[in-house]
């Protein structure tokens, strides 16, 4: 159901009301709590709270064109979180999530004070994933009694960082599942000859099947076994054959 919550980003208006993706089963009563729309850098996204599944949700938006990805060519690296010695990440993805922090951060701090039980899950679908992997890393960085509360879903999501954020990343024990259906081009760059890596784990999206790639950063069983000339766009708009939920 975290895709839905992913994809609503891009249409979600006021209320809880967009379609399709605010009216499936798992979705419905959901409340918006917060939403934001910087313009540049350009950072789009909402929080939510469901009393029946018991979830906090943030969610970021993606680019609304895989194309604009595609040619952007500022892959350069910024040092962060600064508590991590080593740790680099995207310039422009640091900025746009920069650009809102503030006011996301100390409106998730709220929700989860009101709802202290509920999970808290972070969720985005293409450069949405990259922006809620650095909010997730900069709650826990904040608030580590969130540990044992916190989600990572993301769809189609861009490498963020070099090995030393990735590491980082797994070594907070979070449950964090990196979807990519098919031949996704878009999980598959910056670049891996230019510093980047992937956390683990990738869920892969393969002939019909969900393969759980393990703890093997980028698996070489999973999409890393695709031929680079084989990677393709269309695979980027196509995760909503990938709308489930896991627990732990």
């Amino acid at each position: 159901m975290f895709y839905s919550y992913s994809r609503a980003s891009y249409i979600l208006k006021d209320k809880w009301d967009c379609v399709p993706n605010c009216q499936i089963p798992e979705t419905a009563g959901t409340v918006v709590d917060y939403k934001w729309h910087h313009i540049s850098p350009t950072s789009v996204g909402y929080i939510a709270h469901n009393d029946y599944t018991r979830i906090i949700v943030v969610a970021f938006r993606g680019s609304a064109d895989a194309n604009d990805w595609v040619q952007d060519s500022e892959f350069s690296f910024d040092p962060w979180p600064a508590h991590v010695p080593g740790s680099m990440v995207h310039h422009g993805f640091l900025s746009a999530y920069r650009a809102v922090a503030p006011n996301v951060t100390s409106a998730i701090s709220r929700l989860v004070a009101q709802h202290p039980t509920y999970k808290l899950v972070f969720t985005g679908h293409s450069l949405g994933g990259a922006e809620s992997a650095l909010c997730a890393v900069d709650m826990l960085s904040r608030y580590p009694q969130l540990k044992q509360r916190t989600y990572i879903y993301t769809y189609g999501m861009p490498r963020v960082g070099n090995d030393v954020w990735a590491n980082m990343v797994e070594k907070m024990s979070v449950p964090a599942y990196r979807v990519v259906y098919e031949s996704d081009l878009v999980p598959h760059i910056p670049f891996e000859w230019l510093g980047y890596m992937h956390f683990s784990q990738e869920v892969w999206i393969h002939g019909n099947r969900t393969v759980f790639c393990g703890k093997d950063h980028e698996s070489q069983q999973c999409s890393g076994s695709v031929a680079i000339g084989d990677y393709n766009i269309p695979d980027h708009s196509q995760y909503s054959l990938a709308n489930w939920r896991f627990t732990r």
